[in-house]
């Protein structure tokens, strides 16, 4: 059998496998640092992606306290509103069981202005309603039903604007539903009072005598107060039947429709409640008007005529 490899091959291969010993030798720094790289990169992405899913929990943590925050602070408002409403409540039962008791009538209201005891404030009474207010809103409801009365409405609010004397401010919002949604008829303009003038007295007047034509559709009540308490006016008066229409209100009856005018009413305005017609024919108009004024330090009354 013959030699398969020369001794001269031999030293080839021993020299090559030497030479790449050497070599393998030289880049195995080299080749770990890699190595090593490649796994801190990986960690390091990990890392990002924790980072990255905490961040994201963390933003919906935050959202989630803020929903919860904001819901709270609505509960807040509902339930003074809820405490303002049976605080009324209780108020006119107290005054019931007075009259029961047949204690004496209480004197006579004088429907002029007349100065208070303190020289600095001015007591505007209008049948019986008292404010200190020097800005007032009229809120006239202008739905068909107030249409039959439109005459009484009219001479009404004529007589709010005769016991305003010079210095205060008005303006007046009529406010209706139609089929095109809620309707607002403003003046002097949107948003604004007007100085008490004689003269602009007469415009008012005269402003709401030209859209006696106009009664028509429901009572959009809870938007009429929205735009009633975007304006500076420290009390509103309010003008209507006290028939609110529930599916012109987000679905709301009486009671619930009074508590959201009340939280809706973060100006603490006064309001005022003026029920006009025959109120007498239904059952819970009296009771939705005067709950409402109430429950915003206002005064109620009605006028059939």
């Amino acid at each position: 059998m013959g030699t398969v490899f020369t001794l001269s091959a031999i030293d080839l291969f021993a020299s090559g496998m030497g030479a790449f010993i050497i070599i393998a030798i030289i880049l195995m720094p080299d080749y770990q640092k890699e190595v090593r790289m490649e796994g801190h990169l990986a960690y390091l992405d990990a890392l990002a992606r924790q980072s990255e899913t905490l961040l994201d929990e963390t933003e919906m943590g935050v959202e989630r306290l803020q929903m919860a925050l904001s819901a709270a602070r609505t509960r807040q408002l509902e339930l003074e509103a809820e405490e303002q409403i049976i605080a009324s409540e209780l108020n006119t039962l107290d005054a019931q069981l007075t009259a029961r008791r047949r204690q004496p009538p209480p004197p006579a209201m004088d429907e002029d202005l007349e100065a208070s005891a303190n020289t600095n404030a001015v007591t505007f009474r209008f049948l019986g309603l008292k404010t200190e207010q020097t800005r007032y809103l009229l809120l006239v409801d202008m739905n068909r039903f107030l249409g039959e009365h439109r005459e009484l409405v009219v001479r009404t609010v004529g007589r709010a604007l005769d016991s305003l004397q010079p210095g205060f401010e008005v303006g007046i919002i009529g406010f209706q539903q139609l089929d095109d949604g809620p309707r607002f008829h403003h003046w002097p303009s949107e948003g604004a009072l007007a100085p008490v003038t004689a003269t602009n007295r007469a415009r008012a007047l005269r402003w709401l005598g030209d859209r006696t034509d106009d009664f028509a559709g429901g009572s959009p009540m809870l938007s009429a107060f929205e735009a009633a308490f975007r304006t500076p006016a420290g009390a509103v008066i309010l003008f209507s039947d006290g028939l609110p229409n529930p599916a012109f209100n987000n679905g709301l009856p009486a009671r619930p429709l009074a508590q959201a005018i009340t939280v809706a009413n973060r100006g603490n305005a006064e309001v005022h409640a003026v029920t006009i017609g025959d109120y007498f024919k239904y059952q819970g108009t009296v009771a939705f008007m005067e709950t409402l004024a109430r429950a915003n330090s206002g005064g109620f009354l009605a006028l059939a005529q």
